[in-house]
């Protein structure tokens, strides 16, 4: 009888193992035709092919913005699978934190200029060096931005602060959204949980947080989330600035 349970045991994690890899294999191919259809459309929204009126602007500029958020779903997935396989690895180096926040704010003009939103960035050192993946914390810094733009009210405002205490770089972003209640807050960070609020009750692969959280814990750091009665939100992670007597390359 034990045996039997053992093969069955075997047997259903060799299934999960191939779904796995098959869903991985789906979504890496789909990559590359979603990236194709957003350069296009990047072109015609740029005039390359000729000048559009204001309706033809307006309908392909809902269809970037749809094909955007279809690539972020697809790569959700993708990184979701990866960053639970056992050849995730991070690969760190030494990068200032302030210029990667700058680039990814100005990656994300045209998404705050449809809502009518400002952002406004809040550092008080010239540079802040810090020793991670970069890749990785882009990922986790354009999530946080991109859910403060998406779910953020139309015609506010949307705050990052970046604070360095005591070898601790903690980074944050605010916006003005619907309340979220305690009893949501706390597995929001789970896989494929969505709050009931409204500002989360868009389409979401339910990933997109659950993947900055794991990002973040593997870079041993510590991810928050709050929201306050006034409608105020903050979501935010705190890692450390490097290893100590650590001589790293900067990037």
């Amino acid at each position: 009888m034990i045996i039997i349970q053992i093969l069955v045991i075997v047997r259903y994690k060799k299934i999960i193992a191939s779904t796995k890899l098959v869903i991985a294999s789906v979504t890496h191919d789909l990559k590359n035709p979603i990236i194709a259809q957003i350069n296009m459309l990047n072109l015609l929204l740029n005039g390359k092919f000729g000048d559009l009126n204001a309706k033809q602007y307006e309908m392909l500029k809902l269809t970037f913005n749809a094909s955007n958020y279809m690539f972020t779903l697809v790569n959700n997935i993708l990184l979701g699978y990866e960053s639970e396989s056992t050849n995730f690895h991070l690969y760190k180096s030494k990068f200032d934190i302030i210029r990667l926040i700058k680039d990814i704010c100005d990656d994300n003009i045209s998404l705050c200029t449809q809502k009518n939103q400002t952002v406004k960035l809040n550092y008080s050192m010239p540079e802040c060096f810090i020793y991670a993946d970069k890749l990785q914390i882009k990922r986790v810094i354009s999530n946080l931005l991109s859910n403060a733009i998406n779910y953020g009210n139309s015609n506010s405002s949307i705050t990052i602060n970046l604070l360095n205490k005591d070898d601790i770089v903690d980074f944050s972003v605010s916006n003005k959204s619907s309340y979220i209640s305690p009893k949501e807050l706390k597995k929001i960070f789970d896989k494929f949980a969505k709050a009931g609020s409204n500002r989360l009750n868009k389409t979401s692969s339910g990933l997109g947080l659950y993947i900055v959280k794991k990002i973040v814990s593997m870079h041993k750091g510590e991810i928050y989330a709050q929201s306050e009665k006034d409608g105020v939100c903050t979501f935010g992670f705190r890692i450390k600035l490097q290893p100590e007597n650590q001589n790293i390359q900067k990037v």
